[in-house]
């Protein structure tokens, strides 16, 4: 019963990838993961690389959509404030609780 010191690869085996490394060059780093995957969107056909480009204008889209619901809740905000300012000014009964917005220190020693 003999066993093997090492593992045997087939010639072919190392053939493929010697190939592969002339096709590399020498000393070329390996390809980057955006490299990876833009070959293999472009290896994967036409229909593949259109469904991404779908999928990418969607999820922009819908970014969009958040920016812009923000941007409205800070006019909408702003606009409140203005107001809220407008009527402290004007010293307008409805700003009654205008005590309870002032800041106190708090004294700590108590």
């Amino acid at each position: 019963m003999t066993e093997t010191l090492r593992d045997e690869v087939p010639e072919d085996a190392s053939s493929e990838q010697s190939d592969e490394a002339a096709e590399r060059g020498p000393g070329l780093p390996p390809p980057s993961a955006t490299e990876s995957l833009v070959g293999a969107l472009l290896e994967a056909g036409p229909e593949v690389a259109e469904h991404v480009v779908r999928a990418a204008q969607e999820l922009l889209l819908a970014a969009q959509v958040i920016v812009d619901a923000a941007e409205r809740a800070v006019q909408e905000q702003q606009a409140m404030r203005a107001q809220a300012q407008a009527g402290a000014e004007a010293g307008s009964p409805d700003d009654a609780s205008g005590d309870d917005a002032t800041v106190h220190h708090l004294d700590l020693a108590e």
